[in-house]
């Protein structure tokens, strides 16, 4: 059985979802590269998306216990369940941060006068 990495929680501006579960209920979510997952419940099953590794297809299952944090180094869907019911957090990193940053700045370059932005 695999067990859960420890890291820090990330640098970078997350989104957070709270995920609550009743006893034995399991939801699948797409988390991008670079999620995390941090339990709240007594106990989590985590099912990672699938990936080939070895010409072999791989779905690698890990159990959290309350307070227990995985990394999500691959895209892809992920089955949580809770066999006792309770809370998963989610943090997904912020998607896109620098294209909202050029937009704005194609904003203010369309408010100053004399100055045509390019299109796209």
């Amino acid at each position: 059985m695999h067990t859960p990495r420890q890291r820090p929680l990330p640098q970078q501006d997350m989104r957070t979802q709270t995920i609550r579960l009743a006893r034995g209920q399991a939801m699948q979510v797409w988390l991008p590269a670079g999620s995390l997952v941090v339990s709240n419940a007594p106990a989590a099953r985590i099912s990672e998306a699938p990936h080939w590794q070895a010409e072999q297809l791989r779905i690698r299952r890990t159990e959290l216990a309350d307070g227990q944090s995985m990394h999500f180094e691959h895209p892809g869907w992920v089955e949580i369940l809770t066999p006792r019911g309770g809370e998963v957090l989610c943090l997904r990193p912020e998607a896109h941060s620098w294209r909202r940053a050029w937009n704005s700045l194609l904003r203010l370059l369309a408010r100053t006068p004399g100055v045509t932005p390019a299109r796209r």
